[in-house]
């Protein structure tokens, strides 16, 4: 076990919050199976990586709205290709959701307790993967589809872009080919409060390994239009046993 410091609405957007960490590229990677595989390389390997059993991350949030700033507590916790929990707790409000490995569900302080389906079920599924990557060619996401994007820049840096659709959600992830992480993402998502589609962005950051893995203590997410999310991650435990009760739907 790894226990490691750092420094540090109910809408289904918040769904997309621990969405999505990103991970190590290579820069002479040119096709798609180079790239996927010298990014599970980077992140620590496949032998490394199927040595994690659970994940649980705490740490804060700032929620940036048109009313000011939201400060709160975060809580997510992974069993890999099987099951995840998400709760973030403020003094305005909390909500709380999972994938139990059947159903999604969702409770907060506003509307109560609902079973999740469509997208904002599939999304949390395809949390339960360590990394964005994980899904390529695993059967436990038979849905997935993987493609290579002409490269891009960010912020002036050369990138390849790789897009994917796992469980009809389309992802487009930025590799940096000098740092070889995925600095920035990028989704189309349905948000009937503003009207129909708009382009969701993520940007992990300030990675540390945990028993041999690569993963983000920083993650910043903003759905345009609604709100700014910045989650900082404080303290990462690896290989604990967790409650199985808090996948259960209440």
């Amino acid at each position: 076990m790894t226990i490691k410091g750092a420094q540090g609405p109910s809408r289904a957007g918040l769904l997309l919050t621990l969405g999505v960490l990103a991970w190590a590229g290579a820069a002479q990677a040119q096709s798609l199976d180079e790239i996927i595989e010298a990014a599970v390389a980077a992140t620590g390997g496949r032998d490394a990586i199927a040595q994690i059993e659970t994940v649980r991350h705490t740490g804060s949030f700032t929620m940036g709205t048109d009313f000011g700033p939201i400060e709160g507590s975060l809580e997510i916790v992974i069993i890999p290709n099987q099951k995840m929990y998400q709760a973030l707790i403020s003094d305005l409000f909390s909500q709380r959701s999972a994938w139990d490995g059947t159903t999604a569900w969702q409770s907060d302080s506003f509307t109560g307790t609902v079973e999740l389906t469509g997208t904002a079920a599939a999304n949390l599924r395809n949390q339960t993967a360590l990394d964005g990557f994980q899904a390529y060619q695993n059967p436990v996401f038979p849905d997935a589809e993987y493609a290579k994007a002409d490269d891009e820049q960010v912020d002036g840096r050369d990138h390849f872009v790789l897009e994917i659709s796992v469980s009809g959600i389309p992802y487009r992830y930025f590799i940096d080919k000098e740092t070889h992480l995925v600095t920035l993402l990028t989704l189309e998502m349905d948000v009937p409060e503003v009207g129909g589609l708009i382009e969701v962005t993520v940007r992990p950051s300030e990675y540390e390994t945990f028993e041999g893995v690569l993963m983000a203590r920083r993650t910043q997410l903003s759905i345009p239009g609604i709100y700014d999310l910045d989650m900082r991650i404080s303290e990462t435990v690896i290989n604990e046993p967790v409650d199985q009760a808090i996948f259960a739907k209440p």
